[in-house]
């Protein structure tokens, strides 16, 4: 039996009277990278920020159905959100490193959550850079200012901000669109590394690299989930025929 950390099951969501994310059903396993693709508007967002209720946060929004992270119903009232969104983390778009030093950016989770004893932070520090290839390049810069590196190296420091508070899986949402091409395969090559301790899952617009990076892909369209499998055989021999269009290109 497949081990799967989350489970989505007829799961709605509602902006006002806006119909959203229509009746999703999909689960995805630990260690792996999962992707989610489908044309601009299409509901891949926000069905990503469902996954640590970060959608609570836009007036208006309701849900029906089931989401569950081992086996709890995150869509519950009574859920603590704080401790979801550590255990569920986020990378957005566009780096958005705190402008505070590298350290500080490291060690701002950590603080908040109560942790004081200097070492322990230090050593947070430095194992939360090497696990996003960074320590060498900036083990001895640690007090520098986090805006003045490079859109890459802020990309993965916020990754490493995420990964300093420990969490269980990793939403990443179109995490290389302001990245250059070289810049984007090193994205993409963590990505591959990060599966080995955690769970991520991906939205992205980029058909090569949700080929190349993940193990299972779901395309959706206009608020549905239309096809969930294998990644390979999405792009080799999907069973819709709106799957197909989209993974060629004659759409989208």
């Amino acid at each position: 039996m497949a081990d799967y950390t989350l489970k989505v099951e007829d799961f709605n969501l509602f902006y006002g009277d806006f119909h959203a994310l229509k009746g999703l059903n999909l689960s995805i396993k630990r260690n792996t990278v999962t992707a989610l693709i489908g044309p601009s508007g299409c509901g891949k967002s926000t069905l990503l920020r469902s996954f640590n209720r970060m959608n609570d946060l836009i007036p208006g929004v309701r849900t029906e159905g089931a989401i569950l992270f081992d086996g709890e119903d995150i869509t519950k009232d009574t859920v603590n959100l704080v401790r979801l969104r550590q255990k569920i983390g986020m990378v957005f778009q566009r780096p958005n490193p705190f402008p505070l030093s590298i350290r500080d950016n490291i060690t701002f989770g950590p603080c908040v959550m109560g942790e004081k004893k200097s070492d322990i932070l230090e050593g947070i520090v430095e194992d939360s850079l090497k696990r996003v290839g960074l320590w060498e390049a900036l083990k001895d810069d640690l007090n520098k200012n986090a805006l003045a590196l490079s859109d890459e190296q802020q990309q993965r420091l916020c990754i490493a901000r995420l990964l300093a508070v420990k969490p269980e899986i990793v939403l990443m949402d179109e995490p290389c669109s302001a990245l250059d091409p070289i810049a984007t395969l090193r994205i993409e090559e963590l990505m591959l590394e990060l599966k080995r301790r955690y769970t991520v899952v991906v939205v992205t617009h980029n058909m090569q690299q949700a080929a190349r990076v993940s193990d299972e892909t779901g395309l959706m369209y206009l608020g549905e989930l239309i096809e969930f499998d294998n990644t390979e055989k999405i792009f080799t021999s999907p069973s819709q025929k709106i799957t197909e269009d989209y993974v060629t290109g004659k759409f989208g």
